[in-house]
């Protein structure tokens, strides 16, 4: 049985540390994953976050059927991903993928998350969303991206917290279904970009 891994990259302004666990047969995979990509500095400073999810459609070899199809979230952030299986393919992609998944198809999701600088001035508190809002948020991120399990999940959470009972838990059915297809989930964090003059101190 293949394991899901989750991992996480940080990725500050000149170095890229990986967290990732040895979980399974799928360690080499996400190793390579962790290793290779990258978060770029113009995609930072523009605060183009969120999470991509491709299609993968594998063959009984371990090669790739055809390239991998986004089906949720943005292009852009998309197009390191791409990268990244451009590689494996040129490296040999059997010797990276588990045999275990040949001739089969899986979600891939790479969440990009850009952290915040810690705000250390006078806090003002945040005028709290009403419910409509809320629902409306959570409902535009499934929209921006159907394939995601961990935004019907939040969702599912939402819902049971207004005693919405029936609407979470088809919305955990939904979060499970698409986790049981899901290969493994990585998560690439990212640090804002400061401007070359700031560094320069200018």
């Amino acid at each position: 049985m293949i394991h899901k891994l989750l991992s996480t990259i940080l990725i500050g302004l000149i170095s890229i540390a990986s967290v990732a666990q040895e979980v399974g047969s799928l360690h080499k995979f996400n190793q390579f994953l962790s290793k290779n990509l990258q978060y770029s500095s113009e995609l930072r400073s523009e605060k183009v976050q969120g999470p991509v999810t491709l299609l993968l459609s594998i063959d009984e070899q371990g090669s790739l059927k055809k390239s991998p199809s986004l089906i949720g979230g943005s292009e852009a952030l998309a197009q390191e991903v791409f990268r990244i299986f451009e590689l494996m393919e040129a490296q040999g992609t059997a010797t990276i993928l588990p045999s275990e998944i040949f001739g089969e198809e899986y979600l891939l999701s790479v969440e990009f998350k850009i952290q915040e600088p810690r705000n250390i001035g006078f806090y003002i508190p945040e005028r709290p969303d009403s419910e409509n809002r809320i629902i409306k948020k959570l409902n535009e991120q499934i929209q921006s991206n159907p394939y995601f399990p961990k935004f019907y999940q939040q969702r599912a959470e939402y819902f049971k917290s207004i005693g919405q009972d029936l609407l979470a838990e088809l919305d955990e059915e939904k979060a499970k279904s698409l986790k049981a297809k899901e290969l493994t989930t990585i998560v690439v964090v990212g640090y804002h970009s400061i401007h070359k003059k700031l560094l320069n101190g200018e």
